[in-house]
């Protein structure tokens, strides 16, 4: 994510928990701050700090999705009682799923 303050001089590439950090329920934060840190080193000394949103966009979208699905389910009372049982049920799946974050 790029935030451009008012002045053009003055350009912040935000990385790790605070380049959208979601929740800490599948460990994501040291994995994204490493992927968002080097993404944002790479635009800063090709001198294209504008390209870091979409290269921070595409670093994130898996983890964002997963992490995002997850939490939509716990936020229903109905399906939240699910999760669990249906983690017990189908580990593969949801392992698959914790791995693919990292």
């Amino acid at each position: 994510m790029r935030i451009v303050s008012s002045s053009p001089r003055r350009t912040v590439l935000l990385v790790g928990d605070a380049a959208g950090y979601m929740d800490a329920l599948t460990g994501e934060d040291i994995a994204l701050a490493l992927a968002t840190a080097g993404a944002a080193v790479r635009c800063l000394t090709t001198g294209r700090p504008d390209t870091y949103e979409h290269a921070w966009a595409g670093l994130t979208r898996r983890r964002r999705l997963l992490t995002g699905a997850l939490l939509a389910a716990t936020r229903r009372p109905a399906t939240a009682r699910l999760v669990v049982p249906a983690a017990s049920r189908l580990r593969p799946l949801f392992s698959a799923a914790v791995h693919a974050l990292q």
